[in-house]
């Protein structure tokens, strides 16, 4: 099959075609496209309850912070937030996490950052910048290459 794709359409396009899917692949989708979707879902479907913030780590000046919440059907989770600039709470005190019900162990948010603009819509317009960007400066190459 790799031989018939050779021969069809030569090295250019099949390397073109591989150099364009490994960002995507690498960068936009797990950075980008499924942070928005996890949202979407927590704000369409999600559960929301009470969580226990139970402390924090920082690195390289960012701060990700621990909570741990039981569900509505009274299982046990714990959810962490993602780096962010700021805390959202201190140790001990009470915060509202919206949960998947299919998947609270997954599935998480506080209730202050579905608030906020999700990162992953930078992350997500950065990787299109960046396929585009690939495409003017490698798709040149690939026509004259293939010609």
């Amino acid at each position: 099959m790799l031989r018939w794709l050779i021969d069809d359409y030569g090295w250019a396009w099949l390397s073109y075609g591989f150099v364009m899917l490994l960002p995507t692949a690498v960068f936009i989708v797990p950075f980008g496209v499924y942070p928005l979707l996890v949202d979407r879902r927590l704000r369409r479907c999600g559960a929301t309850v009470t969580a226990v913030c139970t402390g924090a780590s920082w690195s390289e000046g960012r701060v990700s912070e621990y909570f741990h919440f039981t569900t509505l059907e009274g299982e046990r989770s714990s959810y962490r937030s993602p780096l962010a600039d700021g805390r959202i709470s201190s140790d001990d005190e009470e915060v509202r996490i919206v949960y998947d019900p299919k998947s609270p162990h997954r599935r998480a948010r506080t209730e202050i950052e579905l608030g906020r603009k999700s990162p992953a819509r930078r992350d997500l317009g950065c990787g299109i910048l960046l396929l585009v960007g690939m495409n003017v400066l490698i798709l040149p190459f690939v026509i004259l290459f293939s010609l």
